[in-house]
């Protein structure tokens, strides 16, 4: 099944806040990128799954999970972060320039595949990089079941193609207003 799923890279808590209030009321989880600060609001009504984009994921995991995050993406797995599976869902991130070769050992230990489809992680609005579709068909045709999370530059003229391509969820920060409109306009 394709989910599309918006992304929110708070500033603040009323920034998170404002941001959450602006999401459609059909949207049933969404994607909140972490970096170091820790911006959290007791306003998050709905499921969501968090993208740890911080240097030291062990120190704040647990905090993720009893908040209740029912997906937790990391950049690299530890013991603990791997204890963790057995409470939500861990999946991994891959940066656009790492050699899919490296990650391939590593599927079996996660439910999911995270590949960034921009090169600055961190920040919204940055193109999506050609690369990624080639890198999605790669995964795809290793690992037929696997799910694949696309992030970074997805927009409502490429995500028909990175879905051909083989992703299953694709995560949405400044298109998805665009995307949204588009895929409900009936």
């Amino acid at each position: 099944m394709n989910k599309i799923i918006p992304a929110i890279l708070p500033t603040s808590i009323p920034d998170l806040d404002s941001k959450l209030a602006q999401l459609p009321e059909e949207i049933k989880l969404m994607h909140l990128d972490v970096l170091e600060e820790d911006i959290w609001s007791e306003n998050i009504h709905i499921n969501f799954e968090v993208h740890l984009m911080v240097k030291r994921p062990d120190d704040i995991i647990e905090r993720w999970v009893e908040r209740g995050a029912k997906r937790i993406i990391v950049h690299k797995l530890s013991e603990k972060i791997r204890s963790s599976r057995s409470k939500t869902k861990i999946g991994l991130a891959v940066e656009l320039q790492a050699p899919l070769e490296e990650v391939y050992p590593l599927v079996s230990e996660v439910d999911f595949i995270h590949l960034m489809s921009i090169a600055e992680i961190g920040a919204q609005g940055h193109p999506l990089d050609e690369k990624i579709f080639d890198r999605i068909k790669s995964v795809r045709n290793k690992f037929p079941q696997l799910e694949i999370s696309v992030d970074g530059g997805v927009k409502a003229e490429n995500w028909e193609k990175l879905k051909s391509s083989g992703a299953t969820r694709f995560v949405v920060g400044s298109g998805f207003n665009i995307l949204w409109k588009s895929l409900t306009k009936n």
